[in-house]
Formats: structure tokens, sequence, C-alpha cells
């Protein structure tokens, strides 16, 4: 099936996919090279740069997958083609994008201390802050909503496709989050609905705006109602979504289209 490109008028086959990349980068906190992918701007080429820089979207993938799962798994180089925005995609194992309690595997700490410095010393884009977004489907989309809510002076907004928002709060023993009883504390550290609250207390203009949706038939679809009624609670601005769909691609890949010219719009570009 194809989509009408809300912005130009254009069905998604017509729009010229933009060239996926891929690199390594060494990662301190994970002791390895890591892999990674990324678009450039149409146009735009690491060889011969123009000078420009640009707005910086990060895209998490979910649970058992990597870091070819959104160039490769959805339309997105398709849908990103007509937004002058740098995509990257870093690889996060199965790790949740959390440091583990007691010294586990910092997989945090590889994103941020790592990834992102080498992203913003190797591509041509803009200073963090209000020009970088972070998203995620699942997995990604858990840990989009939490590394922008721990991190607002990275990121500016954070959006979420079907996202285990609740993980933390497993009543189970959990490689990366640890006992429920003993680990409580850190659980409550990487809890989302908890770190909302703790952004209440920083001016309007730092807090990270959120964006997320869930399919109406995604087994997740009562975590991200029950976390938008917190967000409504506390008084935290945001959007959410509901749209029929699954916990699948076919849901994601219009989901992302959805949302890609909010994040546009967030980020400063208008086209």
């Amino acid at each position: 099936m194809a989509y009408e490109n809300e912005k130009h008028g254009v069905r998604s086959e017509r729009l010229r996919p933009l060239p996926v990349h891929q690199a390594e980068y060494f990662s301190a906190a994970l002791g390895a090279n890591r892999p990674y992918a990324f678009l450039l701007p149409e146009g735009e080429s690491l060889s011969t740069p123009s000078g420009r820089v640009y707005p910086l979207v990060v895209m998490l993938h979910g649970r058992t997958g990597n870091f070819m799962d959104w160039p490769t798994k959805s339309r997105l180089t398709r849908f990103a083609s007509p937004y002058p925005m740098v995509f990257a995609f870093p690889d996060g194992n199965d790790g949740w994008y959390t440091n583990g309690p007691n010294g586990g595997a910092r997989h945090e700490d590889d994103l941020i201390q790592d990834f992102l410095p080498h992203i913003h010393k190797t591509l041509p884009v803009a200073e963090p802050g209000r020009h970088w977004a972070i998203g995620g489907l699942s997995m990604g989309g858990y840990g989009a909503i939490k590394i922008a809510l721990k991190h607002p002076d990275l990121f500016t907004l954070a959006f979420s496709h079907s996202g285990s928002l609740e993980r933390p709060r497993t009543p189970e023993v959990h490689p990366m989050f640890g006992d429920p009883i003993v680990d409580a504390k850190f659980r409550r550290s990487e809890d989302p609905a908890w770190l909302a609250e703790q952004n209440l207390s920083l001016f309007p203009i730092r807090r990270p705006k959120l964006h997320f949706d869930c399919g109406l038939s995604d087994d997740y679809l009562e975590v991200n109602r029950r976390f938008a009624g917190h967000l409504t609670f506390i008084g935290y601005p945001h959007t959410y979504r509901e749209m029929p769909g699954f916990h699948t691609w076919p849901y994601w890949d219009r989901a992302i289209r959805a949302t890609l010219p909010v994040v546009a719009a967030d980020l400063g570009i208008s086209i």
C-alpha cells in the first residue's frame, strides 16, 4: 500500500530513498567497537561536505533487533528524504539503553558518553539541546523517553511507538533492572513516570517534549494509556495517539510516517 506524503502530496514510492551508511565507533563503556547506521540529508556528503549542520534524530530499535532495523524494515529512508535532518541508528543489543545495577553492562553510558559524542564529532549535526531528538519502538520507545527525561540538556523531544514504558516495574528479576526489592531505588531512577515528575522542577522550556502512540491491538496499549494518564495527572505536556495496529512493523511504518512532521516542526524545520 502506498501512502500520500502529508507535506508534499506525493506517494511514498515516488520519494527517492536516502542511502544508508554504516560505520563503527569505539565504546569505552562496553569495551568494544560498535556498529551503527546513519542517513544524511539529500545532497549532503561526508566526502564533499556542504558546511551546513542539521538537527539530529537518534532512532532506537526494539528488543531482539539491531541498528539496521529502522532503515531496512520500515520505509523511513523514503519518508525522511524531504527533511533536512541527520538520522542515526545505534545498536543497543538487548540492554534497554540502561546501565545495569551493581556495575552491570553500561548501555546508557555507551549511548551518552560514546555514541553521541562520536556522532557529534563525525557527522554534520547541530549542537545538542534544542536541535536533537530521540525516538524508538518497543524497547527503544522506552529508551527514548527515558533517555530524554534523564538528559534534557541533550534532547528537546522524545517520541515512542508501542513503548514498553513500564519495564522497570516488572515484578520479576530482570537482567537489566535487577531485583524488584533489592534494586527498587535503581528501578525508580529508570522509570519514565518518575523521571517525568522530576522534570517538572525544570523551567518548561527545558523539559523535553514527549510524543508517543500505540496500536489498538498492541499488548502495550494499557501501558501507554497509563503513562499518558500519569502525565496528564501531574501536568506534564505531551501528545498521545492511538491508531489501528499491532506490535508489528506495518504499524511502526505508519507511525513513524505520521510522527516525522511533528518531530521536524519541533526541531524548527519548516518545509
